[in-house]
């Protein structure tokens, strides 16, 4: 197979258009704001077929879209058509489908890979629509773009109930933190009494309904537990004792701005009841929907459960549209920044990318961490990497974060569960490797790729190249 500096997806589709009239073939870049977008069709020689137009992201405007590509498809007789829909947001995400069901062949640009195309026309503070339509057209033509990722149902599902669990978690963290500041001011050295305030029930009965010294010193210690008792939450008497002698030595603010607080204080710890039954009522729905996905298998592994296993499983998709665990560790971002010129290395490793999917990055970390936390193998290998080789926590994280990839990326392809001896026998015996490269970063992990995986007959196999087998590679 030829290869092209665009990799395999350049490749395969100058292998379809090699042959063929570059007049006859179109490109459609679109670019989408919130409420309209605009579109051009031009041909491969870069020549304009149909000039730049706005349409409504409408049904109707839509329409007028579809029939003025068709209009030029029947003007050039054409016989490829690609659609490109710059990914924005979620608001290119209705027109992707809808293009799909029209039947049209549809790609997602990068918006970065866009702003790259517009700086080489020497326009990157020229920023225009049209500009932009021009810099889409001319990456469309080189064979830019990925094709749309059409999820089936429960993946779809998936990937939906751990975004809103997310967004939903990061909300709860921001108005637990909002909570905490405001308490300082109500109620200072209530937070001392208990290990995790908002995490006991009793914390949760002060903060909410008597969140006031002065109120708590006029209770005292057994009218306390009796209050407290009365909502069904027990309030042991050296608990009460604590924190009654914290309110009468907290400093106060004046009664009339501490009462307005406090009403604050109590509103914000009614939200955060509501956000926590919503992260229970999206960590349920993924539970129920994780048995139908090929992320369940992930829940073999000690650590990993169903947010962890769901979170991977969205960030991943289907494992086979990734030729290699190497190219959806890629994907994530979490690969080392480059900078070589002049056949020298600046800043290599300094920083990770952070160029890719922030869903797959987070879910990549956290699988290390469940790993690490209850996996000996997996936590000796961390405490190596701080101790012996003086890495930062952070580095540590995302090497473990990157070894969990693998072995749950081969996991998700095989569908076989995780065996610990497996595991161990090939940390600890490794194939021979070759010889790398000099300047080439060497492997992050101690796995292999064991070779007695079950045959998958009902998905294609890969045409990429094969990887030799080395130790930063796993299909456990």
């Amino acid at each position: 197979m030829r290869r092209f500096v665009g990799g395999s997806l350049q490749a395969s589709f100058m292998a379809r258009v090699r042959d063929l009239d570059p007049a006859r073939c179109l490109v459609v870049p679109v670019d989408i704001g919130k409420w309209s977008a605009m579109a051009l069709v031009a041909d491969h020689y870069g020549e304009v077929v149909v000039a730049p137009f706005e349409f409504a992201l409408t049904e109707p405007g839509v329409s007028s879209l579809l029939v003025a590509v068709a209009r030029a498809e029947a003007a050039r007789e054409a016989q490829i058509c690609r659609v490109g829909v710059e990914a924005t947001g979620h608001y290119h995400r209705t027109l992707l489908a809808r293009l799909a069901a029209a039947g049209l062949e549809v790609v997602q640009l990068n918006p970065a890979a866009v702003k790259e195309a517009r700086s080489q026309q020497l326009m990157r503070t020229l920023k225009s629509d049209e500009r932009d339509l021009g810099a889409m057209a001319e990456l469309m033509v080189r064979g830019g773009g990925r094709p749309a990722q059409a999820r089936p149902e429960p993946l779809a599902a998936q990937l939906a109930w751990v975004v809103h669990r997310r967004r939903k978690l990061g909300a709860h963290q921001a108005l637990a933190n909002q909570v905490q500041s405001q308490l300082d001011l109500v109620f200072p050295g209530l937070d001392g009494c208990f290990s995790d305030l908002l995490g006991a029930k009793a914390g949760r009965v002060i903060l909410a309904e008597i969140c006031d010294p002065d109120r708590i010193c006029r209770l005292g210690e057994e009218r306390l537990r009796a209050f407290v008792a009365h909502r069904g939450v027990r309030l042991a008497r050296p608990k009460a004792a604590q924190v009654v002698k914290a309110a009468k030595e907290a400093l106060r603010l004046p009664r009339p701005e501490r009462a307005v607080l406090g009403a604050v204080l109590s509103a914000d710890v009614a939200l955060l009841g509501s956000l926590e039954a919503e992260l229970a009522r999206a960590e349920a729905a993924l539970a129920e929907l994780l048995p139908s996905t090929p992320a369940a298998i992930l829940t073999s592994l000690p650590g990993v459960g169903v947010v962890r296993a769901s979170a991977y499983g969205a960030g991943i998709g289907d494992p086979w549209r990734f030729p290699s665990a190497g190219a959806a560790y890629r994907a994530s971002g979490l690969v080392p920044t480059e900078y070589d010129s002049a056949g020298r290395q600046r800043r290599r490793g300094k920083r990770i990318s952070r160029e890719g999917s922030v869903i797959l990055r987070e879910a990549i970390i956290e699988l290390g961490k469940g790993l690490t936390g209850h996996d000996p193998d997996f936590a000796a290998y961390r405490r190596r990497l701080i101790d012996e080789e003086k890495k930062t926590p952070a580095v540590a994280a995302v090497a473990a974060g990157r070894r969990a990839h693998r072995l749950a990326f081969a996991m998700m392809r095989s569908q076989v569960p995780y065996d610990a001896a497996r595991w161990q026998g090939s940390v600890i015996a490794p194939p021979p490797t070759r010889a790398r490269r000099p300047g080439r970063p060497g492997p992050a992990t101690a796995n292999t790729r064991p070779t007695d995986r079950p045959a998958q007959p009902d998905r294609p196999r890969s045409t990429a190249r094969p990887r030799r087998q080395g130790p930063g590679t796993t299909s456990h």
